[in-house]
């Protein structure tokens, strides 16, 4: 691909949050996704710079960098994404969408003012609820309850039974969904709460309301602003409810690697600075839990 912009080896800064601190608990995933990006930007004919840590040195590299694709928790992502799009192109989300996704309580008030149906916020006794950080990511500290629970820092939504699928996208002048997902939750009891866990993605699977699902995932990278490669988690309840929208690469990116005829980094700058396709092609699919992402690095 050939970007207009740069008559040179484009230089690009990748970082991911957890690899770089150490946050053990998500490091697995962190690396599986940083390792799976910087191969495929190396195969478009990137220089890759990876920073130790996401301080000094990230914003050192940001001043001698082309372009930057960031990846971390929904409440940390807006603060580090502003300050790197003063020095250079952001290929990811802007800081804006960082900013609005990560706050779960004002996503979900804006989609449903526009129409996108998502699990109501609800604060009325004996609705079945599902409880969540107000911020955060994943399915961290995410639990079923009887009803609303009223605590700093948490929402309650209404609880829709359902399929827990995501839908992976690339957003440029176009919003082009790339695969339809099947998220792997377990469920486990703490102290008598039932909360929820990921543990995994099998990529690329068939639904009877695939392109029903895409058209809900299309208007909500529109509304958004979402750019880049980002992600839609969907619980399919006889239609799809949009329970959360991470506005940055997901673990999904394992398998698109996979799966896709197209190089993930050819669509993230072809996103960014040329024309995304139509389409792409999927060929079969790929299925990972947890305990894979070792192998998967």
């Amino acid at each position: 691909m050939t970007v207009p912009l740069f008559k040179s080896v484009m230089k690009i800064l990748l970082a991911e949050y957890s690899t770089c601190v150490g946050l053990e608990a998500l490091a697995g995933e962190g690396r599986a996704m940083l390792n799976t990006l910087k191969r495929s930007f190396e195969a478009a004919g990137c220089s890759v710079f990876v920073p130790p840590d996401f301080e000094g040195s990230l914003l050192d590299l940001s001043g001698k960098c082309d372009c930057f694709l960031l990846i971390a928790p929904d409440d940390r992502l807006e603060q580090y994404t502003a300050a790197i799009e003063k020095k250079c192109i952001n290929l990811g989300c802007p800081s804006r969408v960082a900013r609005l996704c990560a706050d779960k309580q004002e996503t979900t008030e804006a989609l449903l003012h526009n129409g996108i149906p998502a699990p109501r916020l609800v604060h009325e006794k004996g609705i079945k609820s599902v409880v969540k950080p107000r911020y955060g990511c994943g399915s961290e500290g995410i639990f079923i309850s009887p009803g609303p629970v009223e605590r700093e820092g948490f929402i309650s939504t209404e609880y829709v039974e359902g399929e827990h699928l995501s839908v992976s996208l690339v957003g440029g002048n176009a919003m082009l969904p790339l695969s339809l997902n099947r998220q792997y939750i377990n469920t486990f009891e703490e102290k008598g709460i039932a909360y929820f866990g990921y543990d995994g993605n099998e990529v690329n699977i068939e639904h009877p309301a695939r392109e029903e699902i895409f058209d809900v995932a299309r208007r909500v990278g529109d509304m958004l602003g979402c750019r880049g490669l980002f992600g839609i988690d969907i619980v399919y309840g006889g239609r799809p409810y949009v329970v959360d929208v991470n506005p940055r690469p997901t673990t999904a990116v394992l398998g698109l690697a996979k799966v896709l005829d197209y190089n993930l980094a050819d669509l993230i700058l072809k996103a960014r600075f040329g024309l995304l396709p139509d389409r792409v092609n999927v060929k079969g699919r790929f299925s990972f839990t947890r305990a894979d992402l070792e192998r998967l690095s």
